[in-house]
């Protein structure tokens, strides 16, 4: 998926987990295209704690007000476990930095013709852990029910009530379209119960087609 995102992928480090987001939209807005935006609260790594913290390794001061320590980081060490037998080992060590709660503010770019469930991604959005790369943040379009229209792939379906008279004459009548639009729909002759009648050209757009 598209999507507005924020910085390059370069820089090393380990790298973070994603977040997975959902963000609701209205028909209308897969139909015609828009931007919204998503607020999403992720914790990211205090800089003024950090600026400010003693070069002592022991130190176990306070942090910024609003702060707290942030989740234990897991390093490598050695171990002896006989001699000349050394194994590897994970373990959690308490972090020397302070983390905080931050707002952002995603700015997603909805293309005509998104399917549900697109996905559209933010680079190094998700939150943050001393010594790592953030992930990024998946934002996932769900599309919410439409009371008049249902979407299936590229075609759109509705309903339309018509007199006895007018199924056995004909009629010329007009539906609003997502975008507001009245589109003509006639018919000459006697129109069956629950008949389709197809309009060509007016179904969802294709994404990415022009």
């Amino acid at each position: 998926g598209g999507g507005g995102g924020r910085g390059g992928r370069g820089g090393g480090g380990k790298r973070g987990p994603d977040a997975h987001v959902e963000l609701r939209v209205s028909l209308a807005e897969l139909y015609s295209g828009g931007t919204r935006q998503a607020s999403v609260t992720r914790r990211v790594v205090c800089r003024g704690c950090r600026d400010h913290r003693p070069a002592t390794a022991g130190w176990e001061g306070a942090g910024c007000a609003g702060c707290v320590r942030c989740p234990p980081e897991v390093r490598m060490v050695h171990r002896q476990m006989a001699p000349g037998f050394v194994m590897q080992q994970q373990e959690q060590v308490q972090s020397r930095d302070f983390c905080k709660a931050e707002a952002a503010i995603l700015d997603a770019t909805i293309e005509k013709g998104m399917a549900d469930g697109t996905q559209l991604t933010f680079e190094r959005m998700a939150e943050q852990l001393p010594g790592q790369v953030p992930g990024d943040i998946r934002l996932t379009l769900r599309a919410m029910p439409h009371p008049a229209f249902r979407r299936d792939g590229t075609n759109l379906h509705t309903e339309m009530t018509i007199s006895l008279r007018d199924a056995l004459v004909g009629f010329s009548k007009a539906i609003t379209h997502l975008d507001g639009r009245a589109v003509p729909v006639s018919r000459t002759g006697v129109t069956k119960p629950f008949e389709t009648i197809a309009v060509a050209g007016e179904g969802m757009p294709h994404h990415g087609v022009p």
